[in-house]
């Protein structure tokens, strides 16, 4: 299984978000995508959950194009995605915002609910049964009847994960999931995401979190400008001369910096003294 991007590019008027970028995903591994602010990482989950438009290209996923798809039919495609800011439905318990998620997969089974009970009934048990063990692996079991948008931000970072787990995804996108965590919860993250690595699945993550990138993923794509910069596996990113440009600038930019940060350094000194 692959998720395919084909000179893939997002513009609004004269604005080019995404500039002919093409790379490819496989499964059972967990790519990471990187870039400094404005590198265009948020727009390429948007675009392939649908909620942006292509300019041009293509997304693919095992040869069926994605793009051009609603939205729901994206999320039926076997694509789920979490959100930089929590979008979570915070009036329903933790367990019904996972259960809302996995009754689109027997919407076919509707009818045969509504009119035979006694299946309704044991589906419905399924249901809660399979949303349960989703919470257990993520240590949430204990909120699941507690409304979602009184939980600690931690727990409401994992429940969303939680939550795209239920539509049982072929696709799983990450948009910066340990935004907003301690240290603590963020080495929590980084052990349960490793463990969701599986032959059948293609995790994605966007995240500015070097040390969860560098420690979680088997490949990092890195974005800049818009463009693809440079990709392969951690430590060929981090040996990568055209990656430490664009996050560091280069040596002269960089004694550039200190010179001005010591200068600063010098004015504020004499101004205190001038003052006593």
């Amino acid at each position: 299984m692959t998720l395919v991007f084909s000179n893939l590019r997002k513009q609004y008027g004269a604005n080019v978000a995404i500039n002919d970028v093409s790379t490819a995903f496989e499964a059972g591994m967990i790519h990471g995508v990187i870039g400094p602010n404005g590198a265009g990482k948020s727009t390429l989950i948007n675009m392939t959950a649908g909620s942006y438009t292509v300019s041009a290209g293509s997304i693919s996923l095992d040869g069926r194009r994605l793009d051009g798809m609603k939205k729901y039919e994206i999320a039926n495609a076997g694509i789920a995605r979490t959100y930089q800011n929590i979008r979570l439905f915070d009036q329903m318990t933790a367990i019904e915002n996972l259960e809302v998620c996995a009754y689109p997969s027997e919407v076919n089974h509707t009818w045969r609910e509504v009119f035979w009970p006694p299946y309704g009934r044991a589906r419905a048990k399924a249901r809660r049964e399979s949303c349960m063990e989703i919470l257990q692996f993520f240590g949430l079991e204990r909120y699941a009847d507690v409304e979602a948008g009184s939980l600690p931000y931690g727990r409401q970072r994992m429940l969303e994960i939680a939550r795209a787990l239920a539509m049982k995804p072929r696709v799983l996108l990450l948009d910066e999931p340990a935004a907003g965590l301690n240290h603590h919860e963020t080495a929590e993250l980084t052990a349960k995401l490793a463990e969701l690595r599986s032959p059948d699945r293609i995790i994605l993550v966007v995240e500015h979190d070097m040390d969860l990138v560098m420690t979680l993923c088997d490949r990092i794509v890195v974005m800049h400008h818009g463009k693809l910069l440079f990709q392969g596996s951690p430590s060929e990113v981090q040996a990568s001369s055209d990656v430490q440009l664009a996050y560091l600038g280069t040596d002269n930019d960089i004694d550039d910096i200190r010179a001005a940060a010591q200068d600063r350094r010098a004015q504020l000194g004499i101004r205190a003294r001038q003052r006593s």
